[in-house]
């Protein structure tokens, strides 16, 4: 099914399958059965504070989604911090550094000026904050109660980001924001491993506020935000798409013109969470897909995967190679062949005239005058 197609209507399809595919589902759905029921006890743990959560003396931002994939959840944590970093207040970016090979209680990613580990030690997310963001530190752990009294300690960060941090209820937050898909916001509606679904709808409600991405790629998003209404207890709600703004070459600063895409023929490979979303983007740049290559989310490209992908695009006579920015921090010790390797940047794009009333709550919400 195409994943473009509305939600409410992949569930009306769900209903509709038969009894034998329910029959070989039933495995999955046990396994879903408890581990919905494990996720549950451990809110209702922290909840009791038989499971303690953790203030830290300053104030915490969490960005998260409740699906597995993408959602944009780094992308945004990268607005954030250039929005706080532009109030004048010290602000540091907490990552677990998923796929990373840093097992250490804590380590410094950047100091905001100097980057100290590469992509394969740090994970691919927090290595491209890095390179993204000047100015501001960018810190892996899995304990971010540590690693948090860390930046503040070190940097004397007064706002702290947790990326990918609404499953993370060891650390207290003054602000949840949680991010859905607009195209399938709940997948199918499961638990993992039935469904994509980290946690039970139910827990949509700990959220401060929800921000609805690819909006531009939602048949109906008038329905979906009144039916979100209805779990997230009248929480603001926010659209936002992801514009791609500039291309840049591999191993090279200088950002080219998005524009250079149009009517240029193409051979493009990603891995990341939801690649179809970045195939809409290069469709909707008017270029010429010639091919397009998934991966596994977070896949380390071998020398031989990039051989493979150049030797396709010359076959059929495209005139570059492109993938995403997520993408290109696990290519920057590969070699290219003969036609160019473009990376397309993207920054969030706020419609509607959303930015300015997303940028009203958060200081409302968390008191920007009174931390200077």
């Amino acid at each position: 099914m195409n994943r473009t197609t509305n939600w409410f209507q992949f569930l009306i399809a769900e209903k509709k399958e038969g009894k034998l595919r329910k029959i070989f589902l039933f495995p999955l759905c046990l396994l879903s059965f408890f581990y919905g029921l494990l996720v549950r006890m451990r809110v209702w743990f922290f909840a009791q504070g038989i499971f303690r959560s953790y203030p830290l003396p300053c104030k915490v931002i969490s960005v998260g989604n409740i699906t597995l994939g993408g959602t944009g959840k780094t992308p945004l944590a990268s607005f954030l911090a250039e929005f706080i970093k532009k109030k004048g207040l010290r602000v540091a970016i907490l990552s677990r550094g998923y796929k990373g090979e840093f097992s250490g209680l804590y380590g410094v990613v950047s100091d905001g000026e100097e980057t100290f580990m590469d992509a394969r030690q740090a994970g691919d997310e927090p290595y491209l904050l890095s390179m993204k963001l000047k100015g501001i530190p960018i810190i892996i752990g899995k304990k971010r109660r540590i690693s948090g009294q860390f930046a503040i300690e070190k940097f004397k960060s007064q706002v702290i980001i947790l990326d990918d941090g609404f499953q993370h209820l060891s650390v207290k937050r003054d602000l949840n924001l949680l991010l859905l898909d607009a195209r399938v916001p709940f997948g199918n509606g499961h638990l993992f491993p039935r469904g994509i679904l980290r946690e039970p709808l139910s827990q949509l409600k700990r959220a401060d506020a929800v921000i609805l991405t690819k909006t531009d790629q939602c048949d109906n998003i008038i329905k979906l935000k009144e039916n979100l209404s209805s779990w997230t207890l009248d929480r603001p709600i926010f659209e936002m798409n992801y514009a791609a703004v500039g291309i840049r070459v591999l191993k090279e600063k200088n950002v080219l013109p998005i524009a250079v895409l149009r009517n240029k023929k193409i051979w493009a490979f990603t891995g990341i969470g939801n690649p179809e979303s970045f195939h809409k983007t290069i469709t909707n740049l008017e270029s010429q897909v010639l091919g397009f290559v998934s991966f596994p989310d977070h896949y380390w490209f071998k020398p031989e995967d990039i051989q493979g992908l150049m030797g396709e695009g010359e076959e059929k006579g495209a005139e570059a190679l492109v993938t995403t920015e997520k993408d290109a921090v696990r290519l920057a010790d590969l070699t290219t062949g003969r036609i160019p390797l473009w990376i397309v940047c993207i920054k969030p794009d706020f419609i509607n005239g959303e930015q300015k009333k997303f940028e009203e709550f958060l200081s409302v919400k968390l008191g920007w005058e009174r931390m200077r």
